[in-house]
């Protein structure tokens, strides 16, 4: 039995769907990320999920019960907010016993659970000081202490780390799932920060528009997105218009070249795609490159080199081959990763070929769900 089950849930505020038919089972100890852009209805269901909000229609379940009409008092969960919401007039050890007292749990109890919680999120040496006295942190981490010191059967994550500095942040979320794998607690994230939910989460839900556009892990949602949305939304991607020549047989053309590569099964032969491909699995060619043993190519001319530190990262301009007119030419930029230790070979407005790895790449339409035209890839880190 699943811990936590969203069942069809619908959220309307007026005339705009906030969450539409949104339904989801998160297994007994998983950490699931609920990852879109601003307004996709991520903390709404969230919101939902704790009590704070009630469905249209639908229903939230946790251990086999129905919970959609109970308070959220009732639901058995711990919540961190975007803000902390710590109380000003008391001590870090006294926010964290707070949820404790209200419970009238016996005193040694308290304590005992209280000190085990501060030292487990680095906090006894602050146990004494107020809010106001520790840094975004050290409140972040005595806010997740508070949340889990009753012992939720689901802890419910709203942009915990969004106040806190780009350092920081990333401490803290490794702190997170340090924290939520050793004491196995069924936890939610909402977040806008991709890189943040894929470096922590089991399993993550892209939203988009009040819906779920796909759920998978890390690794699928990155390297196997399934629409143009989660390709332009999840790091950086390439979208390279092909044309389907076969979708059961997986053959697609560019280039006057036909290779095989992963065809998604709603397109049909004849129309164009886009096929899919990250930056750092793009190849520069030289003299010395080998075959490309049934890989594409691509000309383009760099516009603009951006130092990443150990990588650079080079847009280029495509450069269409004289009178082909098997696939239109990508209008978009293309990203290429290269090392920056060898960046400087290619300088701005010097022309470069790359080898497009069929096997690392993926056929979808050039459609988005919605019916309209794929957004332009994403080129941020």
């Amino acid at each position: 039995m699943s811990r936590l089950e969203l069942e069809n849930v619908f959220k309307q505020f007026g005339d705009q769907v906030a969450v539409r038919d949104f339904s989801l089972s998160v297994e007994d100890g998983e950490l699931v990320s609920f990852l879109g852009p601003s307004g996709c209805g991520k903390t709404t269901t969230l919101r939902m999920t704790a009590g704070f909000e009630s469905p249209d229609s639908g229903s939230v379940v946790v251990d086999g019960f129905d919970v959609t009409d109970l308070p959220p008092n009732r639901r058995g969960m711990g919540m961190v907010f975007q803000g902390y919401a710590l109380f000003p007039n008391m001590t870090a050890a006294e926010n964290v016993d707070f949820g404790l007292a209200v419970r009238k749990r016996p005193a040694a109890e308290r304590r005992a659970r209280v000190a085990e919680l501060l030292e487990l999120f680095g906090l006894a040496h602050v146990a004494g000081s107020y809010p106001h006295q520790m840094s975004g942190g050290q409140q972040q981490r005595v806010a997740l202490a508070r949340a889990v010191a009753i012992q939720p059967g689901v802890l419910l994550l709203d942009e915990p780390l969004s106040a806190v500095d780009a350092k920081v942040r990333e401490e803290l979320r490794t702190e997170i799932r340090r924290m939520q794998v050793q004491l196995q607690i069924t936890t939610i994230l909402v977040t806008h920060d991709q890189s943040e939910a894929l470096s922590i989460s089991d399993r993550v839900v892209v939203m988009n528009h009040g819906a779920i556009e796909e759920v998978g892990t890390p690794t699928q949602i990155y390297a196997e997105p399934r629409s143009a949305f989660t390709a332009g939304f999840i790091g950086a991607m390439n979208e390279i218009p092909v044309r389907v020549i076969s979708t059961s047989g997986g053959v697609v053309e560019r280039g006057g070249k036909r290779v095989t590569a992963p065809v998604a099964a709603e397109l049909n032969d004849g129309e164009l795609g886009l096929l899919l491909v990250r930056p750092e699995s793009l190849e520069p060619l030289g003299p010395s490159s080998g075959s490309l043993n049934g890989d594409l190519t691509l000309t383009g001319r760099v516009e603009v080199q951006t130092f990443l530190g150990a990588t650079t990262r080079l847009l280029l301009r495509e450069v269409p081959a004289a009178g082909d007119r098997s696939a239109p030419p990508s209008t978009r930029l293309l990203a290429v990763d290269v090392p920056s230790a060898s960046a400087g070979r290619w300088p701005a407005g010097s022309q470069m070929e790359v080898r497009i790895p069929v096997k690392a790449s993926r056929v979808i339409a050039g459609q988005s769900a919605a019916g309209k035209p794929a957004a332009p890839a994403n080129l941020d880190a």
